[in-house]
């Protein structure tokens, strides 16, 4: 009897030692979202993008028109940069990223041949190297 009763508290402990883990976990460091005020790295990198960015545009169209429909500037980039290396109309990739495909689904479906997984990496890192400060 008491081995069993030393087994079942054994093993409730086991059981409960993943919860208390579970409640001591730091919260996540990420601030919320605020509409009002852009951190101050976030600006820079607006900013240094800008001139970057601007030789890719389309002409006559401002960075707000031309990223509208994209999740962030870094998507903008990368679809920028993808329309630009493959050749691929920037409207019909913007229009497909923004009714909901990913960037990769869209390559994929304007330019069939193209290595999409490659193409996309790249696009992103050069579009995070539009994205450094002062880079």
């Amino acid at each position: 009897m008491k081995l069993t009763l030393s087994m079942m508290l054994v093993a409730a402990g086991i059981l409960l030692v993943p919860l208390s883990f579970a409640q001591t976990q730091a919260p996540d460091p990420t601030p919320a979202e605020d509409s009002q005020a852009q951190p101050r790295a976030a600006t820079q990198s607006v900013a240094a993008a800008d001139g970057r960015l601007a030789g890719m545009m389309p002409a006559g169209m401002t960075q707000d028109a031309v990223c509208a429909g994209f999740k962030s500037l870094g998507d903008c980039s990368a679809a920028l940069h993808i329309s630009r290396n493959l050749n691929i109309p920037f409207a019909d990739l913007r229009d497909r990223v923004a009714s909901g495909q990913s960037l990769a689904v869209a390559v994929h479906a304007l330019q069939p041949s193209a290595d999409t997984d490659k193409e996309v990496h790249r696009a992103e890192a050069q579009a995070r190297e539009d994205l450094k400060p002062g880079g």
